[in-house]
């Protein structure tokens, strides 16, 4: 006898980016307001950063947040430590810093 679970789905049309940024390189996927039901992160400037070629490699941050850009909170989140460091916090803080630029750079021509 099997038991199904009630399963929730929401389907979005985002704009999927790739970088490669201070030798880092990511994928950000925009947590946008509709996927608030389903994780905490979600809203404007966050992003769900995943580090291509490390599987497991991925945390939802605030890139319009300062403390995103700590090596050490980065290093946590991101568990950097585990795997001796295929990118070190500070590239990926360098990586992150120029990817909210163009962010930013995006929404300003948006304006």
């Amino acid at each position: 006898m099997s038991t199904i679970s009630r399963m929730e789905k929401h389907v979005a049309h985002l704009g999927v980016r790739f970088y490669r940024a201070a030798g880092v390189e990511l994928v950000l996927v925009p947590l946008v307001k509709e996927a608030a039901a389903f994780t905490r992160s979600a809203g404007d400037g966050f992003f769900l950063v995943a580090l291509i070629g490390d599987p497991g490699a991925a945390y939802p941050l605030d890139l319009w947040s300062p403390a995103t850009y700590d090596p050490e909170y980065l290093a946590k989140k991101f568990r950097l430590d585990r795997r001796g460091f295929a990118y070190t916090p500070e590239e990926l803080a360098a990586a992150l810093t120029e990817v909210a630029a163009d962010l930013r750079s995006e929404e300003a021509m948006d304006e």
